[in-house]
């Protein structure tokens, strides 16, 4: 069943000015996309229609036809992905090889079909993890109209799986815990989002939760070695994490900079500075996140996913679809229960995957802030009388 709130929701018609506006920069995107269509290729973008999704289905397509020897060797790549589909932009493989087992399906079908799949059954799966924490002045089809899942239904990426499986270990943490450990090692496809992750299993002491996910996680590592080469594994943990690197210093204002929410990115052309603010939004987080470290799972699901968004430097807007739905459930549920300043902080954050976009450091203190408050939301229906 849906998940349930307390008090009144917002207005009706606010609700609709106020989610519109949030999301129209992403309605603007996706519209510009399809007006410099020329057959799946994005003409002025020099990339294809959906975007990262490519890599998905590259590394299937790869793996089906033998040739990983490409998958992690930037130049190969980029001259195979060439061969396919003409010149085009930038591209890498970015994932451990684990993540070959899902992109091998996609892989194996043409590429329109693959994406127009990979779409819908996406969103499926993170409606389905959703279900249970959308509120009842929610539509449940509002967790992948946020403006984060805009983004990633426009980029083609892994945000609803990530964030499905997120959602998932937090729902069965009171219940089952070794399920929880289950999704937990599954989420090792992207390993840096995991941190809160790991740290939610330590701090309550989840010994079976904490086994299962790191059986889980070796088992995918030693499948993955067997089935395509462990020599992939050195190649993606030394040579891809180089490039990453390198892709994340890049010299002038690369448009995924603007895809990027940390305040090192927002301050990348001040290194020394940069890496002190990071530090000090990413400890900020920390701190905040630790003030309601027993909370309820279905709560610590929404902080934590926060935190992570400010913790982590290398992070893109399309990572957030937990984050930005947290935000959506705290004010069109709770919205009675919020000061005006409160209100208008949870909507900053609430846009922040699109903020970003305008402006780079709008994001990260609006993810701050929207973390705060969140937090003082739970303190409050704690009973902490210093936040009556």
């Amino acid at each position: 069943m849906p998940a349930s709130s307390s008090g009144p929701s917002i207005p009706a018609p606010l609700g609709l000015l106020l989610w519109l506006g949030a999301i129209a920069l992403g309605i603007v995107i996706i519209l510009s996309d399809l007006m410099q269509l020329d057959g799946i290729r994005l003409t002025q973008s020099r990339l294809v229609i959906g975007r990262d999704f490519l890599n998905v289905w590259s590394g299937g397509r790869l793996a089906l036809t033998g040739q990983l020897d490409r998958l992690y060797d930037h130049i190969a790549y980029m001259q195979w992905q060439a061969s396919q589909f003409g010149s085009l932009d930038s591209y890498n493989y970015s994932y451990p090889p684990q993540s070959l087992f899902l992109a091998i399906p996609f892989g194996a079908i043409p590429y329109v079909p693959a994406l127009i799949l990979w779409t819908l059954a996406g969103s499926a799966f993170f409606l389905w993890a959703a279900r249970p924490y959308v509120p009842v002045q929610l539509p449940l089809a509002a967790a992948i109209a946020t403006p984060a899942a805009i983004i990633n239904l426009w980029w083609g990426h892994y945000g609803f799986v990530v964030g499905g499986l997120w959602l998932l270990f937090f729902r069965h943490i009171p219940h089952n815990p070794r399920k929880a450990g289950l999704f937990a090692g599954l989420m090792t496809i992207k390993p840096h989002l995991g941190l809160l992750i790991a740290a939610t299993m330590l701090h309550r002491r989840m010994a079976s939760a904490i086994l299962i996910a790191v059986l889980v996680a070796a088992a995918m590592v030693l499948l993955s070695g067997l089935a395509f080469g462990f020599d992939l594994w050195r190649q993606w943990l030394f040579d891809t994490s180089a490039l990453q690197a390198r892709i994340m210093n890049a010299a002038g204002d690369k448009f995924y900079f603007f895809m990027m929410p940390s305040a090192y990115v927002a301050l990348r052309g001040l290194p020394l500075v940069a890496i002190v603010v990071q530090c000090g939004f990413a400890i900020a987080a920390l701190a905040l996140t630790w003030r309601v470290r027993n909370a309820a799972p279905r709560q610590l699901a929404f902080i934590s996913a926060s935190a992570t968004a400010i913790i982590m430097p290398y992070i893109f807007n399309y990572d957030l679809t937990v984050a930005s739905l947290g935000f959506a459930i705290l004010l069109y549920g709770h919205w009675s229960t919020l000061k005006p300043w409160e209100r208008i902080a949870i909507w900053c954050a609430f846009a922040a995957p699109l903020l970003v976009m305008v402006y780079n450091p709008l994001a990260p203190i609006a993810l701050l802030a929207g973390l705060y408050v969140q937090v003082r939301h739970v303190r409050r229906s704690a009973g902490d009388p210093r936040l009556a």
